[in-house]
Protein backbone atom coordinates (compact mmCIF):
# COMPACT_ATOMS: atom_id res chain seq x y z
CA UNK A 1 0.00 0.00 0.00
CA UNK A 2 1.36 3.44 -0.93
CA UNK A 3 1.83 6.00 1.83
CA UNK A 4 -0.50 8.44 0.08
CA UNK A 5 -3.40 6.07 -0.55
CA UNK A 6 -5.14 6.63 2.80
CA UNK A 7 -5.12 10.38 2.23
CA UNK A 8 -6.36 9.86 -1.34
CA UNK A 9 -9.25 7.73 -0.03
CA UNK A 10 -10.12 10.40 2.55
CA UNK A 11 -10.09 13.14 -0.07
CA UNK A 12 -12.26 11.12 -2.44
CA UNK A 13 -14.87 10.20 0.22
CA UNK A 14 -14.95 13.46 2.22
CA UNK A 15 -17.76 14.97 0.07
CA UNK A 16 -20.07 12.22 1.40
CA UNK A 17 -19.61 13.37 4.99
CA UNK A 18 -21.49 16.31 6.52
CA UNK A 19 -19.90 16.67 9.95
CA UNK A 20 -22.40 19.28 11.06
CA UNK A 21 -25.52 17.16 10.53
CA UNK A 22 -26.09 15.66 13.96
CA UNK A 23 -29.24 15.05 16.00
CA UNK A 24 -30.89 18.37 16.85
CA UNK A 25 -32.19 19.66 20.17
CA UNK A 26 -35.71 19.51 18.72
CA UNK A 27 -35.32 15.80 17.94
CA UNK A 28 -34.13 15.07 21.47
CA UNK A 29 -37.20 16.84 22.86
CA UNK A 30 -39.40 14.78 20.55
CA UNK A 31 -37.79 11.59 21.91
CA UNK A 32 -38.36 12.65 25.49
CA UNK A 33 -42.01 13.34 24.74
CA UNK A 34 -42.44 9.85 23.27
CA UNK A 35 -40.75 8.26 26.29
CA UNK A 36 -42.76 10.31 28.76
CA UNK A 37 -46.01 9.39 27.03
CA UNK A 38 -45.12 5.70 27.34
CA UNK A 39 -44.14 6.23 31.00
CA UNK A 40 -47.48 7.83 31.78
CA UNK A 41 -49.37 4.91 30.25
CA UNK A 42 -47.48 2.50 32.53
CA UNK A 43 -47.67 4.68 35.61
CA UNK A 44 -43.95 5.45 35.95
CA UNK A 45 -42.78 8.69 37.55
CA UNK A 46 -39.18 8.19 36.42
CA UNK A 47 -37.17 6.19 33.92
CA UNK A 48 -33.51 5.43 34.58
CA UNK A 49 -30.96 4.20 32.06
CA UNK A 50 -27.39 3.28 32.92
CA UNK A 51 -24.36 3.62 30.68
CA UNK A 52 -20.65 3.01 30.35
CA UNK A 53 -18.05 3.09 27.58
CA UNK A 54 -19.37 -0.34 26.54
CA UNK A 55 -23.11 0.25 26.99
CA UNK A 56 -23.63 3.64 25.34
CA UNK A 57 -26.80 3.23 23.34
CA UNK A 58 -29.58 4.16 25.79
CA UNK A 59 -27.99 7.34 27.14
CA UNK A 60 -26.75 8.27 23.68
CA UNK A 61 -30.27 8.13 22.27
CA UNK A 62 -31.81 10.01 25.19
CA UNK A 63 -29.15 12.62 25.89
CA UNK A 64 -26.49 12.59 23.15
CA UNK A 65 -23.86 11.05 25.43
CA UNK A 66 -21.84 9.51 22.60
CA UNK A 67 -18.36 9.66 24.14
CA UNK A 68 -18.43 8.69 27.83
CA UNK A 69 -15.11 8.24 29.58
CA UNK A 70 -13.95 6.30 32.67
CA UNK A 71 -16.94 6.11 34.98
CA UNK A 72 -20.38 4.60 34.69
CA UNK A 73 -23.21 7.10 34.51
CA UNK A 74 -26.96 7.31 34.10
CA UNK A 75 -29.87 9.39 32.81
CA UNK A 76 -33.06 10.03 34.79
CA UNK A 77 -36.13 10.92 32.74
CA UNK A 78 -39.07 12.47 34.64
CA UNK A 79 -42.67 12.08 33.49
CA UNK A 80 -42.46 15.68 32.27
CA UNK A 81 -39.65 18.15 31.76
CA UNK A 82 -35.95 17.82 30.99
CA UNK A 83 -33.96 14.68 31.89
CA UNK A 84 -30.98 14.71 34.23
CA UNK A 85 -27.68 12.96 33.51
CA UNK A 86 -25.89 11.74 36.64
CA UNK A 87 -22.18 10.98 36.66
CA UNK A 88 -19.00 10.92 38.69
CA UNK A 89 -16.57 13.81 38.83
CA UNK A 90 -14.18 12.90 36.00
CA UNK A 91 -16.70 11.42 33.62
CA UNK A 92 -19.04 14.29 34.45
CA UNK A 93 -16.76 16.83 32.78
CA UNK A 94 -16.98 14.87 29.54
CA UNK A 95 -20.73 14.37 29.84
CA UNK A 96 -21.24 18.11 30.33
CA UNK A 97 -19.56 18.54 26.96
CA UNK A 98 -21.56 15.70 25.37
CA UNK A 99 -24.97 17.14 26.23
CA UNK A 100 -24.50 20.62 24.75
CA UNK A 101 -26.99 19.76 22.00
CA UNK A 102 -29.58 17.80 23.97
CA UNK A 103 -29.35 20.30 26.87
CA UNK A 104 -30.12 17.74 29.55
CA UNK A 105 -29.14 18.77 33.05
CA UNK A 106 -26.06 17.19 34.69
CA UNK A 107 -25.58 16.27 38.34
CA UNK A 108 -22.51 14.75 40.01
CA UNK A 109 -23.04 11.87 42.43
CA UNK A 110 -20.34 10.52 44.70
CA UNK A 111 -21.89 7.06 44.26
CA UNK A 112 -20.84 7.10 40.59
CA UNK A 113 -17.20 8.16 41.02
CA UNK A 114 -14.22 5.87 40.55
CA UNK A 115 -14.28 3.84 43.76
CA UNK A 116 -10.83 4.57 45.23
CA UNK A 117 -10.36 8.20 44.20
CA UNK A 118 -10.67 11.35 46.33
CA UNK A 119 -12.00 14.43 44.55
CA UNK A 120 -11.39 17.25 47.02
CA UNK A 121 -12.90 20.06 45.00
CA UNK A 122 -15.79 18.28 43.30
CA UNK A 123 -19.26 19.45 44.27
CA UNK A 124 -21.30 16.30 44.58
CA UNK A 125 -25.03 16.22 45.07
CA UNK A 126 -27.12 13.39 46.49
CA UNK A 127 -29.48 10.99 44.78
CA UNK A 128 -32.28 12.39 46.97
CA UNK A 129 -31.62 15.88 45.60
CA UNK A 130 -31.53 14.52 42.04
CA UNK A 131 -34.89 12.79 42.44
CA UNK A 132 -36.48 15.80 44.15
CA UNK A 133 -35.34 18.09 41.33
CA UNK A 134 -37.23 15.98 38.81
CA UNK A 135 -40.42 14.97 40.63
CA UNK A 136 -42.12 17.11 43.30
CA UNK A 137 -42.58 15.38 46.63
CA UNK A 138 -46.01 13.85 47.13
CA UNK A 139 -46.52 12.77 50.74
CA UNK A 140 -48.02 9.33 51.07
CA UNK A 141 -47.42 8.37 47.43
CA UNK A 142 -44.07 6.71 46.67
CA UNK A 143 -42.34 7.35 43.37
CA UNK A 144 -42.39 4.54 40.82
CA UNK A 145 -39.24 4.16 38.75
CA UNK A 146 -38.52 1.92 35.77
CA UNK A 147 -35.01 0.91 34.78
CA UNK A 148 -34.94 0.99 30.99
CA UNK A 149 -31.52 -0.59 30.55
CA UNK A 150 -31.07 -4.34 30.66
CA UNK A 151 -29.58 -6.17 33.62
CA UNK A 152 -26.26 -6.55 31.77
CA UNK A 153 -25.92 -2.78 31.47
CA UNK A 154 -27.38 -1.57 34.77
CA UNK A 155 -24.78 -2.07 37.55
CA UNK A 156 -25.93 -3.77 40.73
CA UNK A 157 -24.80 -0.71 42.70
CA UNK A 158 -27.09 1.57 40.68
CA UNK A 159 -30.07 -0.73 41.25
CA UNK A 160 -29.38 -0.92 45.00
CA UNK A 161 -28.98 2.87 45.19
CA UNK A 162 -32.37 3.43 43.61
CA UNK A 163 -34.09 0.67 45.57
CA UNK A 164 -32.59 2.05 48.79
CA UNK A 165 -34.18 5.46 48.17
CA UNK A 166 -37.50 4.43 46.63
CA UNK A 167 -38.07 0.93 48.00
CA UNK A 168 -37.47 -2.29 46.11
CA UNK A 169 -41.18 -2.66 45.24
CA UNK A 170 -41.12 0.70 43.47
CA UNK A 171 -38.15 -0.01 41.19
CA UNK A 172 -38.82 -2.32 38.24
CA UNK A 173 -36.98 -3.29 35.06
CA UNK A 174 -38.84 -2.38 31.87
CA UNK A 175 -36.43 -2.64 28.95
CA UNK A 176 -39.17 -2.97 26.35
CA UNK A 177 -40.34 0.62 26.74
CA UNK A 178 -37.17 2.31 25.50
CA UNK A 179 -35.89 -0.36 23.14
CA UNK A 180 -39.02 -0.32 21.00
CA UNK A 181 -38.97 3.45 20.73
CA UNK A 182 -35.30 3.42 19.69
CA UNK A 183 -35.97 0.75 17.06
CA UNK A 184 -38.05 3.10 14.89
CA UNK A 185 -35.63 5.60 13.33
CA UNK A 186 -36.06 9.18 12.22
CA UNK A 187 -34.97 10.32 8.77
CA UNK A 188 -31.93 12.01 10.28
CA UNK A 189 -30.90 8.85 12.13
CA UNK A 190 -31.01 6.86 8.89
CA UNK A 191 -28.98 9.58 7.19
CA UNK A 192 -26.28 9.44 9.88
CA UNK A 193 -26.11 5.64 9.71
CA UNK A 194 -25.81 5.87 5.93
CA UNK A 195 -22.91 8.28 6.31
CA UNK A 196 -21.26 5.92 8.79
CA UNK A 197 -21.62 3.11 6.23
CA UNK A 198 -19.87 5.25 3.61
CA UNK A 199 -17.03 5.86 6.06
CA UNK A 200 -16.86 2.11 6.70
CA UNK A 201 -16.53 1.38 2.99
CA UNK A 202 -13.72 3.93 2.67
CA UNK A 203 -11.86 2.44 5.63
CA UNK A 204 -12.15 -1.08 4.24
CA UNK A 205 -10.71 0.02 0.90
CA UNK A 206 -7.58 1.16 2.71
CA UNK A 207 -7.38 -2.01 4.77
CA UNK A 208 -7.76 -4.21 1.71
CA UNK A 209 -4.80 -2.46 0.11
CA UNK A 210 -2.73 -3.08 3.23
CA UNK A 211 -3.50 -6.83 3.45
CA UNK A 212 -0.20 -8.39 2.37
CA UNK A 213 2.04 -11.15 3.65
CA UNK A 214 4.55 -9.89 6.22
CA UNK A 215 2.33 -7.09 7.52
CA UNK A 216 1.15 -7.11 11.18
CA UNK A 217 -2.59 -7.20 11.71
CA UNK A 218 -2.38 -3.93 13.67
CA UNK A 219 -0.77 -2.17 10.71
CA UNK A 220 -3.79 -3.09 8.59
CA UNK A 221 -6.17 -1.93 11.35
CA UNK A 222 -4.26 1.35 11.70
CA UNK A 223 -5.05 2.23 8.09
CA UNK A 224 -8.78 1.74 8.68
CA UNK A 225 -8.71 3.64 11.98
CA UNK A 226 -6.86 6.54 10.35
CA UNK A 227 -9.36 6.83 7.51
CA UNK A 228 -12.35 6.59 9.85
CA UNK A 229 -11.09 9.38 12.11
CA UNK A 230 -10.07 11.58 9.18
CA UNK A 231 -13.64 11.25 7.89
CA UNK A 232 -15.19 12.21 11.23
CA UNK A 233 -15.83 8.91 13.03
CA UNK A 234 -14.67 9.45 16.60
CA UNK A 235 -15.37 5.99 17.98
CA UNK A 236 -16.04 2.48 16.76
CA UNK A 237 -18.77 0.01 17.56
CA UNK A 238 -16.14 -2.68 18.05
CA UNK A 239 -12.33 -2.64 17.97
CA UNK A 240 -11.22 -2.84 14.34
CA UNK A 241 -11.12 -6.51 13.31
CA UNK A 242 -8.14 -8.03 11.52
CA UNK A 243 -7.92 -11.75 12.27
CA UNK A 244 -5.55 -13.80 10.13
CA UNK A 245 -5.03 -17.54 9.81
CA UNK A 246 -5.91 -19.45 12.98
CA UNK A 247 -6.99 -16.21 14.67
CA UNK A 248 -10.11 -16.45 12.51
CA UNK A 249 -11.40 -18.80 15.19
CA UNK A 250 -11.75 -15.75 17.47
CA UNK A 251 -14.66 -14.76 15.13
CA UNK A 252 -14.67 -11.06 16.10
CA UNK A 253 -11.09 -10.82 17.35
CA UNK A 254 -9.50 -7.35 17.22
CA UNK A 255 -6.19 -6.85 15.43
CA UNK A 256 -2.98 -7.97 17.16
CA UNK A 257 0.75 -7.89 16.44
CA UNK A 258 0.51 -11.21 14.63
CA UNK A 259 2.19 -11.15 11.20
CA UNK A 260 -0.06 -12.07 8.27
CA UNK A 261 1.37 -14.98 6.27
CA UNK A 262 1.08 -15.72 2.58
CA UNK A 263 -1.97 -17.82 1.77
CA UNK A 264 -3.81 -17.10 5.03
CA UNK A 265 -7.44 -16.05 5.12
CA UNK A 266 -7.96 -12.68 6.82
CA UNK A 267 -11.26 -11.40 8.22
CA UNK A 268 -11.58 -7.61 8.20
CA UNK A 269 -14.20 -5.48 9.93
CA UNK A 270 -14.85 -1.85 10.85
CA UNK A 271 -17.74 -0.13 12.61
CA UNK A 272 -17.30 3.66 12.60
CA UNK A 273 -19.47 5.73 14.91
CA UNK A 274 -20.40 8.96 13.16
CA UNK A 275 -22.02 11.61 15.39
CA UNK A 276 -23.18 8.79 17.63
CA UNK A 277 -24.51 6.40 14.95
CA UNK A 278 -22.88 3.25 13.66
CA UNK A 279 -22.04 1.85 10.28
CA UNK A 280 -20.35 -1.44 9.49
CA UNK A 281 -18.67 -3.50 6.82
CA UNK A 282 -16.93 -6.87 7.14
CA UNK A 283 -15.35 -9.15 4.53
CA UNK A 284 -12.89 -12.08 4.34
CA UNK A 285 -10.00 -12.28 1.86
CA UNK A 286 -6.88 -14.35 1.22
CA UNK A 287 -3.48 -12.70 1.61
CA UNK A 288 -0.97 -12.82 -1.24
CA UNK A 289 -2.39 -15.82 -3.12
CA UNK A 290 -5.33 -17.01 -5.19
CA UNK A 291 -8.09 -18.90 -3.41
CA UNK A 292 -8.21 -22.65 -3.82
CA UNK A 293 -11.23 -24.35 -5.39
CA UNK A 294 -12.46 -25.48 -1.95
CA UNK A 295 -12.05 -21.98 -0.49
CA UNK A 296 -13.86 -20.51 -3.48
CA UNK A 297 -16.77 -22.91 -2.98
CA UNK A 298 -16.97 -22.09 0.72
CA UNK A 299 -17.07 -18.32 0.13
CA UNK A 300 -19.44 -18.63 -2.83
CA UNK A 301 -21.88 -20.47 -0.58
CA UNK A 302 -21.60 -17.66 1.96
CA UNK A 303 -22.50 -15.16 -0.75
CA UNK A 304 -25.42 -17.42 -1.61
CA UNK A 305 -26.60 -17.16 2.00
CA UNK A 306 -26.39 -13.36 1.79
CA UNK A 307 -28.49 -13.41 -1.40
CA UNK A 308 -31.07 -15.74 0.16
CA UNK A 309 -31.40 -13.68 3.34
CA UNK A 310 -31.59 -10.42 1.44
CA UNK A 311 -34.28 -11.64 -0.97
CA UNK A 312 -36.28 -12.90 2.01
CA UNK A 313 -35.89 -9.46 3.62
CA UNK A 314 -37.21 -7.75 0.49
CA UNK A 315 -40.16 -10.16 0.43
CA UNK A 316 -40.90 -9.71 4.15
CA UNK A 317 -40.79 -5.92 3.82
CA UNK A 318 -43.02 -5.85 0.74
CA UNK A 319 -45.63 -8.22 2.20
CA UNK A 320 -45.33 -7.23 5.88
CA UNK A 321 -44.47 -10.81 6.83
CA UNK A 322 -43.31 -11.92 10.29
CA UNK A 323 -39.57 -11.30 10.39
CA UNK A 324 -38.93 -14.90 11.44
CA UNK A 325 -39.67 -15.79 7.80
CA UNK A 326 -36.28 -14.26 6.94
CA UNK A 327 -34.53 -16.47 9.46
CA UNK A 328 -36.38 -19.54 8.17
CA UNK A 329 -35.25 -18.82 4.61
CA UNK A 330 -31.63 -18.51 5.71
CA UNK A 331 -31.82 -21.73 7.69
CA UNK A 332 -33.39 -23.56 4.72
CA UNK A 333 -30.53 -22.36 2.51
CA UNK A 334 -28.01 -23.63 5.06
CA UNK A 335 -29.72 -27.02 5.19
CA UNK A 336 -29.26 -27.34 1.43
CA UNK A 337 -25.56 -26.49 1.60
CA UNK A 338 -22.89 -29.09 2.19
CA UNK A 339 -19.12 -29.32 1.72
CA UNK A 340 -16.54 -32.02 2.03
CA UNK A 341 -14.68 -31.65 5.31
CA UNK A 342 -10.91 -31.74 5.48
CA UNK A 343 -11.41 -35.30 6.80
CA UNK A 344 -13.52 -36.22 3.75
CA UNK A 345 -17.05 -36.29 5.18
CA UNK A 346 -19.88 -34.09 3.89
CA UNK A 347 -21.07 -31.49 6.36
CA UNK A 348 -23.12 -28.29 6.50
CA UNK A 349 -21.23 -25.27 7.88
CA UNK A 350 -22.50 -23.69 11.08
CA UNK A 351 -23.55 -20.06 11.41
CA UNK A 352 -22.31 -18.32 14.59
CA UNK A 353 -25.32 -16.03 15.15
CA UNK A 354 -28.56 -14.72 13.66
CA UNK A 355 -28.51 -13.22 10.16
CA UNK A 356 -29.94 -9.76 10.97
CA UNK A 357 -29.63 -7.49 13.99
CA UNK A 358 -30.69 -3.98 14.95
CA UNK A 359 -28.31 -1.02 15.04
CA UNK A 360 -28.29 2.66 15.96
CA UNK A 361 -26.27 4.22 18.78
CA UNK A 362 -24.43 0.88 19.01
CA UNK A 363 -23.31 -1.59 16.40
CA UNK A 364 -25.45 -4.45 17.74
CA UNK A 365 -26.39 -3.76 21.37
CA UNK A 366 -29.78 -2.13 20.92
CA UNK A 367 -31.49 -4.89 22.92
CA UNK A 368 -34.37 -5.39 20.50
CA UNK A 369 -34.89 -6.02 16.81
CA UNK A 370 -32.66 -8.98 15.98
CA UNK A 371 -34.33 -11.39 13.55
CA UNK A 372 -34.55 -14.82 15.18
CA UNK A 373 -36.75 -17.92 14.81
CA UNK A 374 -38.97 -16.34 17.48
CA UNK A 375 -39.47 -12.90 15.86
CA UNK A 376 -43.19 -12.99 15.12
CA UNK A 377 -43.58 -9.28 14.41
CA UNK A 378 -42.80 -7.75 11.01
CA UNK A 379 -39.77 -5.52 10.55
CA UNK A 380 -40.21 -1.95 11.79
CA UNK A 381 -41.78 0.79 9.73
CA UNK A 382 -38.55 2.77 9.48
CA UNK A 383 -35.52 0.94 10.79
CA UNK A 384 -31.78 0.52 10.42
CA UNK A 385 -30.51 -3.05 10.56
CA UNK A 386 -27.44 -5.08 9.68
CA UNK A 387 -27.26 -8.20 7.55
CA UNK A 388 -24.50 -10.30 9.08
CA UNK A 389 -23.93 -13.73 7.53
CA UNK A 390 -20.98 -15.93 8.42
CA UNK A 391 -19.71 -19.50 8.33
CA UNK A 392 -17.61 -21.16 11.01
CA UNK A 393 -14.95 -23.43 9.56
CA UNK A 394 -14.18 -25.08 12.90
CA UNK A 395 -16.11 -27.34 15.22
CA UNK A 396 -17.09 -26.97 18.86
CA UNK A 397 -13.61 -28.15 19.89
CA UNK A 398 -12.02 -25.43 17.71
CA UNK A 399 -10.72 -28.10 15.30
CA UNK A 400 -10.56 -26.93 11.69
CA UNK A 401 -13.03 -28.89 9.56
CA UNK A 402 -13.27 -26.61 6.49
CA UNK A 403 -10.53 -24.78 4.58
CA UNK A 404 -11.54 -21.35 6.00
CA UNK A 405 -11.58 -20.71 9.75
CA UNK A 406 -14.23 -18.01 9.57
CA UNK A 407 -15.83 -16.21 6.64
CA UNK A 408 -18.14 -13.21 6.98
CA UNK A 409 -20.10 -10.62 5.01
CA UNK A 410 -21.75 -7.82 7.01
CA UNK A 411 -23.44 -4.65 5.77
CA UNK A 412 -25.94 -2.13 7.09
CA UNK A 413 -29.33 -1.63 5.49
CA UNK A 414 -32.37 0.60 5.82
CA UNK A 415 -36.11 -0.08 5.76
CA UNK A 416 -38.66 2.62 5.03
CA UNK A 417 -42.25 1.49 4.63
CA UNK A 418 -42.17 -1.49 2.28
CA UNK A 419 -38.80 -0.62 0.74
CA UNK A 420 -35.34 -1.74 1.81
CA UNK A 421 -31.82 -1.06 0.57
CA UNK A 422 -28.24 -1.76 1.61
CA UNK A 423 -26.33 1.31 2.81
CA UNK A 424 -22.93 -0.04 1.75
CA UNK A 425 -21.54 0.08 -1.76
CA UNK A 426 -18.85 -2.54 -1.04
CA UNK A 427 -19.22 -5.64 -3.28
CA UNK A 428 -19.80 -9.00 -1.63
CA UNK A 429 -16.56 -10.49 -2.97
CA UNK A 430 -13.51 -8.24 -2.59
CA UNK A 431 -10.78 -10.83 -3.11
CA UNK A 432 -9.58 -9.10 -6.29
CA UNK A 433 -8.86 -5.95 -4.25
CA UNK A 434 -6.59 -7.54 -1.62
CA UNK A 435 -3.21 -5.83 -2.01
CA UNK A 436 -4.59 -3.35 -4.57
CA UNK A 437 -4.55 0.44 -4.17
CA UNK A 438 -8.09 1.54 -4.91
CA UNK A 439 -9.43 4.95 -3.95
CA UNK A 440 -13.12 4.23 -4.40
CA UNK A 441 -15.50 1.51 -5.45
CA UNK A 442 -15.91 1.35 -9.26
CA UNK A 443 -19.52 1.76 -10.28
CA UNK A 444 -19.67 -1.63 -12.00
CA UNK A 445 -18.62 -3.36 -8.76
CA UNK A 446 -21.14 -1.80 -6.36
CA UNK A 447 -23.16 -4.14 -4.12
CA UNK A 448 -26.20 -5.15 -6.23
CA UNK A 449 -28.54 -4.40 -3.33
CA UNK A 450 -27.21 -0.95 -2.56
CA UNK A 451 -29.95 1.67 -2.71
CA UNK A 452 -29.86 5.32 -1.64
CA UNK A 453 -32.30 6.35 1.05
CA UNK A 454 -35.63 7.62 -0.28
CA UNK A 455 -35.21 11.27 -1.18
CA UNK A 456 -31.40 11.02 -1.34
CA UNK A 457 -29.55 11.12 -4.64
CA UNK A 458 -26.33 9.25 -5.29
CA UNK A 459 -23.08 11.14 -5.59
CA UNK A 460 -21.66 10.88 -9.15
CA UNK A 461 -18.72 8.50 -9.00
CA UNK A 462 -15.69 8.42 -11.26
CA UNK A 463 -13.95 5.05 -11.64
CA UNK A 464 -11.25 4.62 -8.98
CA UNK A 465 -7.62 4.41 -9.93
CA UNK A 466 -6.15 0.95 -9.26
CA UNK A 467 -2.57 -0.19 -9.16
CA UNK A 468 -0.66 -3.10 -7.73
CA UNK A 469 0.77 -2.57 -4.25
Amino acid sequence: MSARLADDIVARHAPLVDRARGITAAEFRKRWAAVQKAMAVKGYDLLYVAGSELDRSDAAWLAGIYDPIIERYGVLVPRSGTPLAVAGSEGGHVIEDCVRTSRVKVGLLRELQISDEDYRFARFGTIEEALASLVPARPGRPLRLAIGSGGQAAPHDHVLMLQGRLGSDNVVFDTDLLQRLKYEKSERELDLIGTAASIADAALLGMLAAVRPGVPELDVAAVGDYIMKRLGAGRTGFPTIVSSGPRGRSVIGPATNRIIRRGEMVSLGVSPSFLGYHGVVRRTVKAGAERSFAEDQFLAALRGLYHAVWKATVRAAAKDLPSCSIDATGKAYLASTGFKELRGRMRTPREPYTFIHNTGCSECQEGFGAVTPYSREPLGGRAALMIDVAFLGFDERKRLVFPVEYAVIEDGFWKSGRRVGVFNRMPLDVQAWAGIDLMEIPEESVNPYHRPLPGHSERPTAPGRARRA
